[in-house]
Order: C-alpha cells, then structure tokens, then sequence
C-alpha cells in the first residue's frame, strides 16, 4: 500500500504543478544566411563602384576636351602676335596668354601636344594610355 500512496502523492503533486512554461528561443541567423547577406552587400557594392569608375573616367575625358578648347583659343591669340610659330605650352604661360593657376597638363598628367601646319594648329591629349596616335587620343570636342 505504500506504492500506491506514494504513486497518488505524486500524481496529485504532478497536477498541481503548473505546465510546464516552454521557452521560446530567439532564433539567430544561420552562417548560410549571413553569407547570402554578404554576397548580396558585394553585388551591390561592385556595381555601384563600376558605376562610378565609368563616370570619373568620363569626367577625365570631358576633362581634357574643355582643356583643349582653352589651349586652342590661347594659341589662336598667341599667334596674332607671332603669326609664323608654334607656340609651346610654356611659352603661352611665359607669354601671359595661360594664366599660371591654369592646368597645363592633361587629366593623367601628360603634357598636351601642340602641332602647327600652315595656318592650322591643333592640341590633343594622349589619353589614358599616354601613347600619341591612337584611338583613346583626346582632340577638341566639335559642336
């Protein structure tokens, strides 16, 4: 008999506890997941930086063909004074026609190139790759 008062004593004592409360657990992110965040964060970040690199290369070129214009205008001034030469950068500078605070290198920082034919001159750049001639040259912008 004492089995069985002992299994009702704990019988009663099991129904009078309250149920047990469960815990609900604050799920965290899996590594699965935050790799996912992280490859997505580093799309969106190249293609931002493509973006911008393709305008700042643009500025360059936008850049350099206002630079050209400006020295085109400088010669053309300076050989009103001095109709049978070709002026060089330093002598438009020398001469007062460039102002000294003005650039006289192009946007990666190589000197213009000045030619006079005939009556003609003309200035370019060498462009990005700093090699005179080819396609990435920088000639005045016709409008």
């Amino acid at each position: 008999m004492n089995t069985l008062r002992h299994r009702l004593a704990l019988a009663l004592r099991a129904l009078s506890r309250p149920a047990p409360r469960r815990r609900h657990r604050m799920r965290g992110m899996t590594l699965v997941e935050i790799m996912i965040v992280v490859v997505i964060m580093g799309l969106i970040a190249s293609a931002v930086g493509i973006a911008v690199f393709d305008q700042a290369k643009k500025a360059r070129v936008d850049t350099a063909g206002q630079e050209v214009r400006t020295m085109e205008h400088a010669i053309e001034l300076w050989r009103q004074d001095h109709p049978s030469g070709c002026p060089t950068v330093e002598r438009l500078v020398s001469d007062g026609i460039l102002n000294r605070r003005q650039r006289t290198k192009d946007p990666w920082d190589n000197d213009y190139i000045i030619s006079c034919e005939g009556g003609e001159s003309s200035v370019h750049s060498k462009g990005p790759d700093a090699i005179d001639g080819n396609e990435d040259d920088v000639p005045r912008r016709r409008n």
